[in-house]
C-alpha cells in the first residue's frame, strides 16, 4: 500500500473510531461518585454541590504526563469566559486520577487554578461509566441530569468550546461564518532554545506576516502540554503587518524537550503547527 493510501486508512479509521464513540455516548446519563474527596489549590476542602442547567465534566486518568494532559492555563481562560457569558448556566468538574498527588497539587498552585477538584485516585468515575481511553474523548457537556449533549475536549480544538457555548446559551456564532480566509508566513515554524533549565521559564518568539488581503484572525492557540504556554496579541493583523506569538516553556524534567503549539487563525488550513525544541539541563 502506498505512503497516501496508509494516510486515508488511518484518517478513515480516526473518523470512524470518533463517529462510533460520539454515538455511544450522547444521550448517556454519566454516574457522579459521591464519596470523593475534593481539593483547592492543592488544599484538601468541601466538595461543592452545583445544580447548574449544565456540567462540564473533566475525566484526567493517571497515564501519561499529567501537566501535559491537564491544560490547567486553557481550562482558566473557559472558566472566567463562562463566569462572564454563562453566569449561573454551567458549572465545571475535574476528576483527575493523580499518579502523583504531590506533583498535581503543586501543578494546580503553579498555573493559580481556583477551581475546585475531585481526587479521583480509586478511579471510581472510570469505573462506573467506562470513560473512553483517549484524551480527547474525555470531556463531556452534561445537561441537568447528567446526560451528554457534547463529547470532545475544548482545550484540543476550540471549535469544541464553540459548540459547549452554543448548546449553553442557544444562541448560533454567526461571527466564525462571515470570516474571510488570508494567507500566513512564519518567519520560523520550530525555534530550539539554549540553557534551558528544569522549573526555569524561557521564552521562544515566533513572528507571523500576515500575507493575505484580508485581516488576520487568531482565534486560540493550543499547547501540547501545561508546561507550554502562549501569549499573543488578541487583535485582528492587518494584511501586511506582523505578530509575535511568546511561547513560555517551564519544563519539569532533564533530557530533550520538544513541545508543539497550534495556532488556529483564518487561513485555508485552518490551522499552523509550531514547535519549541531544546537540551533541559538540570
Amino acid at each position: 500500500m502506498s505512503f497516501w493510501g496508509c494516510y486515508l486508512v488511518k484518517k478513515d479509521d480516526k473518523k470512524a473510531q470518533a463517529e462510533k464513540i460520539v454515538a455511544e455516548w450522547i444521550g448517556k446519563e454519566i454516574i457522579l461518585p459521591t464519596d470523593i474527596g475534593c481539593t483547592y489549590l492543592g488544599r484538601d476542602t468541601v466538595c461543592p454541590e452545583n445544580n447548574t442547567p449544565y456540567k462540564v465534566l473533566v475525566y484526567t486518568d493517571s497515564t501519561g504526563c499529567t501537566s501535559c494532559k491537564l491544560q490547567l492555563y486553557k481550562w482558566n481562560t473557559f472558566i472566567q469566559e463562562a463566569e462572564s457569558e454563562m453566569a449561573r448556566k454551567v458549572s465545571f468538574h475535574f476528576y483527575f486520577q493523580p499518579k502523583d498527588e504531590k506533583e498535581l497539587k503543586f501543578l494546580l498552585r503553579r498555573d493559580n487554578f481556583t477551581q475546585t477538584v475531585y481526587i479521583d485516585n480509586e478511579s471510581k468515575l472510570n469505573a462506573i461509566n467506562k470513560i473512553p481511553d483517549n484524551i480527547s474523548y474525555q470531556c463531556f457537556l452534561l445537561d441537568k441530569d447528567n446526560k451528554v449533549i457534547i463529547v470532545g475536549n475544548p482545550t484540543l480544538n476550540p471549535k469544541i468550546w464553540d459548540l459547549y457555548k452554543q448548546s449553553i446559551t442557544g444562541k448560533e456564532n454567526t461571527e466564525q461564518t462571515n470570516i474571510r480566509q488570508t494567507t500566513v508566513e512564519a518567519e520560523h515554524t520550530e525555534i530550539e532554545l539554549n540553557d534551558t533549565k528544569v522549573q526555569k521559564t524561557s521564552i521562544a518568539t515566533f513572528i507571523l506576516k500576515n500575507t493575505g488581503e484580508f485581516p488576520l484572525l487568531i482565534k486560540d492557540i493550543s499547547a501540547s502540554c501545561g508546561c507550554t504556554v502562549p501569549e499573543w496579541d488578541k487583535k485582528p493583523i492587518k494584511p501586511g503587518d506582523k505578530t509575535e506569538i511568546k511561547v513560555k516553556v517551564t519544563p519539569d524534567a532533564t533530557g530533550y524537550f520538544r513541545k508543539t503549539v497550534t495556532v488556529f487563525c483564518n487561513t485555508k488550513r485552518g490551522s499552523i503547527p509550531l514547535s519549541v525544541k531544546s537540551m533541559v539541563k538540570g
